[in-house]
């Protein structure tokens, strides 16, 4: 895997799946809590509203040619995503067209992999920061299924500090609110107690 943080993203990849990342999970918390009574494991779980259909264009383009992807297959997929128009179909009538300014093509092959290399930079910001969860020498305080996440950190001090609100926003990545699909829990001895983030 690259140090980029794809190791990271279970989504989209051939192989792997929810019930993988599920497993990881499982299996960090238990490293911890199977070492020592004061150890307390500390998760939260973020789902991203609307992911794919923030994503910026620009933004993304930019990170493809810093990636040294082929200029004239960037440039291609530039026309495309910049001339899209769209029209709304109901009860037989078909509205006029309108531009759209962002977002990744539902249901698209080259979608999954536009977007992942688009969160790329928040996977890696984590995955670098050295905070969190550390097995051996490996940090694993992120866990990434397309555009859901769960933090993992062995103090709450330590999770707060993987929030990367600034990055976020540089990307448009908006977290849904925390009484929606945002759940932080603390694990303690196999007994889990589950709260809602307030943040």
């Amino acid at each position: 895997m690259s140090p980029s943080g794809d190791m990271y993203q279970f989504g989209f990849k051939k192989g792997l799946s929810t019930g993988l990342c599920t497993s990881v999970v499982k299996r960090t918390v238990d490293y911890y809590l199977n070492r020592g009574s004061y150890v307390l494991s500390y998760t939260c779980f973020i789902d991203f509203q609307k992911a794919l259909n923030r994503v910026n264009y620009s933004k993304l383009f930019a990170q493809m040619l810093d990636d040294g992807s082929d200029a004239c297959f960037v440039k291609l997929l530039a026309y495309w995503y910049s001339h899209q128009t769209l029209c709304v179909y109901w009860q037989g009538l078909f509205s006029e067209k309108f531009s759209i300014g962002i977002g990744t093509r539902q249901g698209r092959v080259l979608s999954p992999y536009l977007f992942t290399r688009y969160v790329r930079p928040l996977i890696s910001a984590l995955s670098s920061s050295r905070l969190g969860c550390n097995i051996g020498g490996l940090i694993v305080n992120m866990l990434t299924y397309a555009d859901d996440m769960v933090l993992l950190a062995p103090s709450w001090y330590a999770l707060q500090s993987l929030l990367l609100e600034r990055l976020c926003t540089e990307l448009d990545i908006v977290c849904n609110r925390p009484t929606i699909k945002m759940l932080c829990m603390i694990f303690r001895q196999r007994i889990w107690i589950g709260a809602r983030a307030q943040f």
